[in-house]
């Protein structure tokens, strides 16, 4: 189909596209995928450590995904919401198995902004009120109400379409915000929330929904007790805990949830992304103890899409017969241990911050001071590319300085050390 393009039309297409995307267009356009690697029309690789955001967990275009979805958009492609298929019926079951706990009901959504706002519909169906608690940094989406459930975005315009929240200081150990040490602060933070919560809210919230391993917002990754305490807040205070597990499930961390890995189990988890092995799909499972949707609540036309949950049920089995949380913690701690020993050579890295295949480092002008380096996070991309290494980085517009390595889950040990080589090649650059 694509045989015959010019760079004129390509030219125009650029020109043709809208605003709104996230962060600046990356000047590649890809020509395919294999692994770990992408490839761009001139036939330059880069090893993607993005997983094109975090969602290609195993891999580009695995064949095994390939073949099962091959297999099925034979029989059919789309199949409307209210009809049983095979798909649906053998993933809900499998996610109902994976999933820890009571969490044993699931319901399916468009995008992970659709996922979110339907563990917060069913959080209203549960709960009186309509307040919610939400962390600093926190990231859940761009809908008209999951941007206002995140960290504040520059120039929003949208605070309107928003239920009333409350931000509370998560555990940001490098920042903290009280200025303690842990883990001598005994999780202070944690009592400065139910203290905001008890007299800074005009009603008793609902719910507090959490990213386990906040992403967009910093790579922020807390205290394994933290959960537990949080566990306990809500629990407390009546809350329901919700967490978003839509960068963290499906074997980020080395573990099919992170609710998994910190063995403390949410009223609601939402998951997506990693999930579809390159397919659009997400969702929500809750604890069927819960109140369920009413009717018409939370349906979408395409959400039971039947070609996503066959390349879901082959990404899991993948996943599983390739022992790929192995490969995870392998390659995530040989990356987390070389960046660690980077940090004793080079100021700029503040902070690391790794837990399987998530992995963010901050970088800092100053280490005394912590001033963020985000004129350099935004360098180390760029110089990355060049290299044949994607890095991603926090939030957009250059904001951010954390430099992110996110890559599928089946990294090489080879592709690793390529990656560290570029990582070290770029910290002296930038040192000169």
């Amino acid at each position: 189909m694509f045989e015959h393009i010019s760079q004129e039309d390509l030219d125009a297409g650029w020109k043709a596209l809208g605003g709104g995307g996230v962060g600046s267009a990356i000047p590649i356009v890809v020509s395919h995928g294999k692994g770990s690697t992408l490839y761009d029309l001139d036939g330059k690789a880069y090893i993607d450590c993005t997983s094109q955001a975090w969602s290609l967990s195993v891999g580009y275009s695995h064949p095994k995904v390939i073949s099962a979805v091959t297999e099925q958009i034979q029989k059919y492609t789309h199949i409307r919401t209210s009809f049983g298929t095979i798909p649906k019926l053998l993933l809900s079951k499998k996610l109902a198995e994976l999933a820890p706990g009571n969490l044993k009901k699931v319901t399916y959504a468009l995008s992970g902004s659709d996922a979110n706002e339907g563990a917060v519909k069913l959080a209203l169906r549960n709960r009186n009120g309509n307040t919610f608690v939400t962390l600093m940094d926190a990231y859940h989406g761009r809908s008209l109400a999951m941007i206002n459930f995140s960290w504040p975005h520059p120039n929003n315009r949208f605070t309107s379409f928003s239920p009333p929240i409350i931000r509370i200081p998560q555990a940001y150990c490098y920042r903290c915000p009280l200025r303690l040490e842990y883990p001598a602060c005994q999780l202070a933070c944690v009592e400065l929330a139910r203290d905001i919560i008890l007299r800074g809210t005009s009603e008793p919230p609902l719910a507090l929904m959490m990213e386990p391993f906040q992403g967009n917002g910093g790579m922020i990754c807390f205290p394994p007790e933290y959960f537990k305490a949080i566990r306990n807040l809500c629990d407390d205070l009546n809350m329901l805990l919700i967490f978003d597990e839509i960068q963290t499930g499906f074997g980020r961390l080395g573990t099919w949830f992170a609710a998994d890995y910190y063995q403390v189990i949410p009223d609601i988890l939402v998951f997506g992304k990693g999930v579809g092995g390159g397919f659009p799909l997400f969702g929500v499972i809750y604890d069927q103890g819960l109140k369920s949707f009413m009717p018409g609540d939370h349906s979408y036309t395409f959400a039971h899409f039947p070609v996503s949950m066959t390349a879901a049920l082959a990404t899991i089995q993948v996943i599983e017969e390739e022992n790929l949380f192995d490969n995870v913690r392998t390659i995530g701690g040989f990356i987390a241990q070389r960046l660690r020993e980077l940090q004793q050579s080079y100021e700029i890295i503040g902070d690391v911050r790794a837990i399987g295949l998530m992995i963010g480092v901050e970088l800092v002008k100053d280490r005394k001071t912590k001033e963020p380096a985000c004129e350099e996070a935004e360098k180390f991309v760029k110089e990355g590319l060049k290299r044949g290494v994607i890095f991603g980085e926090s939030r957009y517009m250059g904001l951010g300085n954390i430099v992110k390595i996110k890559p599928p889950l089946v990294i090489t040990q080879s592709e690793a050390e390529k990656v560290m080589e570029v990582f070290e090649d770029i910290l002296k650059a930038l040192k000169k």
